[in-house]
């Protein structure tokens, strides 16, 4: 099971993605989007939330059209899931259309997985609270974002 994070510059209409995580609990991707021209909204308080200042990506990021590329690689006519397929979805559109690229994957919310597959919804919220609560992970890095919700997800014992 495949699950994708995005991170942004804010919660708006104008906002666009900056981050991307991915992992299905083998292989994993993330990477910093250097912002196209015209991506001008930034939300200082989005950036006290993520900790990426845009001039990270400026001089970090892969080019957008290089990610939605690579993200179109690894995924091509897999199902991958998120937590917020309002935003999440709504930055991969970004991300894709702005670029000229076919998306080539179905983005879904967690809950359809969770619901699909029987798991109890309070059960998969206290593993999740638990792997946040851990230590192990940077709550809004967009990997370790998809790495706990695949967690989460997918439980054993070794996860413990």
């Amino acid at each position: 099971m495949w699950i994708i994070d995005f991170e942004s510059s804010g919660l708006s209409r104008e906002s666009y993605p900056i981050e991307v995580g991915l992992t299905n609990g083998i292989v994993e991707y993330q990477a910093y989007i250097r912002p196209l021209e015209h991506w001008c909204f930034w939300s200082e308080q989005a950036e006290q939330i993520h900790g990426i200042p845009r001039a990270k990506l400026l001089n970090e990021g892969e080019p957008s059209s290089v990610v939605a590329t690579q993200l179109n690689n690894l995924l091509s006519g897999e199902v991958v899931y998120c937590d917020s397929i309002q935003w999440d979805g709504f930055w991969n559109n970004v991300l894709f259309s702005d670029n000229g690229i076919h998306c080539n994957f179905q983005i879904r919310d967690i809950v359809e997985y969770i619901d699909s597959s029987n798991i109890n919804t309070e059960d998969f919220l206290g593993r999740r609270d638990s792997l946040i609560k851990s230590g192990k992970y940077v709550v809004h890095s967009a990997l370790d974002d998809a790495r706990i919700l695949q967690r989460a997800a997918t439980f054993s014992c070794k996860d413990v």
